[in-house]
């Protein structure tokens, strides 16, 4: 059974979440729950959740200073589901910073989505609890303890500095440096048969972790049958471009000239903290959808470079994907899933590189199509609600108000008027 534990100050939004799924026939133990982020802390230490489904805003610790603290404190487990409203999203934004899975909006909250991203979570602890258990020592060899530390580090299963160093003065390992950053590299090949894309995968990692330490201290991990990663240590004083880039095309000309294979790069933010290294791998992650035969080395940045960047680019083709789509399914993680982002990537896209949040370009967009319908055709207020994919007429005017100052119906009543006044000039001309 995963161990759920709930938090919220509203009593009726926990009772109910209490009621709304059949917790066990999901597979799924609620343990408890917590009023606000402090209690809930001590939930967590008591109870070891594995799976904690908390509220953003909350007194004594909100959402954000409950991850942040558990984190710290527990490493990767539990993870968080953050149930938020729409004008939290900047909030949101930073839960995912933090490590959160994922996020549900209050007002849309149904036992489908409840259901979708406790399973998404379920796939993040099987995973976290699979790299914590120990590898049967029988099949164990040095170099299979060392890549294992590397996979757990990655995870965020080492909190706290001491603990890592540990663990490499009991491999044989040497971590100290003024920074650390990660690149991951991604293979770019053909399609394959398996065993081909094995033997290639294999091979390319293999002579990666042989010749970058000539260049510059580093530990090259395998991460799947097109990836591996590199842990880069730095003399905090160099510039970190100008230093890698001329050996990361030094080495991917040379691993093409064995395999005829190119490697692309994706570089992530600097930290001189061992155990925020996980956090500049994600980074890493996060520049991976840029990769491209222009651009094979980019550098994860906090702010676009110029108008036409390419995170600009990919904001402006997801905005023009919803303006098209207005009446489809347009959550965050349904529109992530059809450009292939995450959803925390993309949601920092947009925070970064648009003039609104996802959530409200989405809001927006709706609300100017219902717009619309209203002008164009004779549909009532719950059918231009049902089109549009809103979950009720009732959410749907109250989305309008917010937007427009006034309700659907008012702002129809206007519309007609407006339209019989100027027929009636046409009529008396």
């Amino acid at each position: 059974m995963i161990r759920v534990l709930l938090a919220d100050d509203e009593p009726l939004v926990l009772i109910g979440m209490q009621s709304m799924l059949d917790w066990a026939a999901l597979g799924y133990e609620l343990v408890g729950t917590a009023r606000n982020g402090g209690e809930a802390l001590e939930k967590i230490r008591e109870l070891h959740p594995d799976i904690v489904v908390s509220d953003i805003r909350m007194p004594v610790l909100d959402g954000l200073q409950l991850a942040e603290k558990s984190h710290r404190e527990f490493g990767t487990l539990p993870v968080f589901l953050m149930l938020t409203s729409y004008e939290e999203f900047d909030y949101v934004r930073r839960s995912m910073g933090l490590g959160a899975v994922d996020y549900l909006v209050k007002m849309d909250l149904t036992a489908e989505n409840l259901t979708a991203a406790l399973d998404r979570a379920r796939e993040a602890v099987d995973k976290e609890k699979a790299l914590r258990s120990p590898a049967p020592a029988a099949t164990g060899s040095l170099e299979s303890y060392r890549e294992r530390f590397f996979i757990q580090l990655y995870n965020g299963a080492f909190p706290h500095d001491t603990e890592i160093r540990t663990q490499c003065q009991e491999l044989g390992l040497t971590l100290e440096a003024e920074a650390y950053t990660t690149a991951i590299a991604d293979i770019r090949n053909r399609e394959l048969d398996p065993e081909q894309q094995v033997a290639l995968s294999a091979g390319v990692t293999r002579m990666a972790a042989d010749i970058l330490p000539k260049y510059l201290p580093c530990q090259v991990t395998g991460m799947d049958l097109r990836h591996f990663c590199v842990l880069l240590l730095l003399d905090g004083k160099e510039n970190l471009e100008e230093r890698l880039t001329p050996i990361l095309q030094k080495v991917t000309d040379i691993l093409y000239k064995y395999f005829s294979t190119t490697i692309w790069w994706a570089v992530g933010t600097p930290t001189s903290v061992l155990h925020h290294i996980p956090q500049s791998q994600k980074t890493a992650l996060s520049a991976l959808p840029l990769l491209s035969e222009k651009e094979p080395i980019v550098f994860y940045r906090t702010e676009a470079r110029t108008p036409l960047d390419h995170r600009a680019r990919i904001v402006a083709e997801v905005q023009d994907y919803i303006r098209k789509n207005p009446s489809k399914r347009l959550s965050l993680n349904d529109v992530a899933a059809v450009f292939n982002f995450s959803p925390g990537y993309l949601s920092q896209l947009f925070s970064q590189n648009g003039e609104t949040s996802f959530v409200e370009f989405v809001t927006e967009t709706r609300i100017a199509a219902a717009k619309e319908l209203m002008a164009s055709t004779d549909l009532k207020i719950y059918e231009i609600s049902e089109r549009l994919g809103f979950e009720s007429a009732f959410y749907f005017s109250k989305v309008f108000k917010k937007i427009e100052g006034v309700s659907p119906r008012t702002y129809l009543r206007k519309l007609r008027d407006d339209t019989d006044t100027k027929e009636d000039a046409i009529d008396v001309d």
